[in-house]
């Protein structure tokens, strides 16, 4: 969610001090013009640049992942202001379009993946049209984001409601944030815009083999044991329902592309999760 300064001193005290110390910095993407398919800057759709060494990724089941867009290093970095990804590097983003997994299910891995490609060697893979859609130029915006109302840190300071109380002051802030939903959030990085609830210990399960889906996947001591781990999950890229692009996830839903952030500092992008949410 996206806040600016004037918005944040209107939060009481308490939710005040909590979200100017987790806003995250992010960088919204909004789809532009068609632009060449090959080129090495951030985009959607398009062919994907990849290492000589690296085949096009398929899921377990064997099907082609379809190729979303890229990201590259530089261009993230110098518009954030920090090294966040590698320099000289794009990183693709695939999907399984035919299966759509959820990501609460471990036998979901490998249903996406996010391959890293230096810009020296990087190349074209062979156009496969059914994997890949028309190539989007992006126009990128730094903006702010803050913590969703259900997330952990915002969810820590809210006072029980009980019945006879007609007005809960973070819910009104809340309530008082304009996003328009019509128009597509494309977020790199910063905290992701829920449809459902929070994500990041849903990530820590089942990237190491507990089904969150299930109730009872939630229950135990490696549960208790895992779930200190759900912070070194960060957001990743955000990919939105596109009608620019002819891309719908579930009903009208999002893709969430996380890393841990051990394994963004040490470049690896092999264990990213992802996450399917609808409204």
């Amino acid at each position: 969610m996206e806040i600016d300064d004037h918005l944040l001193g209107a939060a009481a005290p308490p939710l005040r001090t909590v979200l100017a110390e987790t806003a995250r910095p992010s960088l919204r993407l909004t789809t532009g013009p068609a632009c060449p398919p090959d080129t090495t800057g951030t985009r959607l759709g398009g062919e994907p640049l990849l290492s000589p060494d690296t085949a096009w990724p398929r899921s377990p089941s064997g099907n082609a992942q379809s190729f979303l867009g890229q990201l590259n290093g530089d261009d993230v970095n110098a518009r954030l202001g920090a090294a966040l990804l590698p320099p000289g590097t794009v990183l693709g983003f695939f999907y399984d379009w035919q299966e759509q997994r959820w990501g609460f299910d471990p036998a979901d891995a490998g249903h996406w993946q996010v391959t890293a490609a230096p810009l020296g060697t990087a190349a074209p893979a062979p156009n496969r049209a059914e994997e890949s859609f028309a190539a989007h130029a992006v126009t990128a915006a730094v903006v702010h984001t803050v913590p969703a109302i259900d997330e952990p840190p915002v969810d820590a300071v809210r006072a029980e409601k009980h019945w006879w109380q007609r007005r809960d002051p973070i819910e009104d802030f809340y309530g008082s944030l304009e996003n328009d939903d019509e128009v597509p959030l494309h977020r790199v990085f910063g905290w992701p815009d829920l449809l459902q609830g929070p994500m990041q210990l849903e990530c820590q399960l089942a990237a190491n083999g507990i089904h969150h889906g299930n109730p009872a996947g939630l229950e135990g001591r490696r549960v208790e044991a895992l779930a200190p781990g759900a912070t070194d999950w960060l957001l990743l890229w955000q990919i939105d329902t596109d009608d620019e692009l002819d891309w719908t996830w579930g009903e009208s839903g999002r893709l969430y592309y996380w890393v841990r952030r051990q394994d963004l500092a040490a470049r690896n992008f092999d264990q990213t999760w992802l996450v399917l949410q609808c409204g």
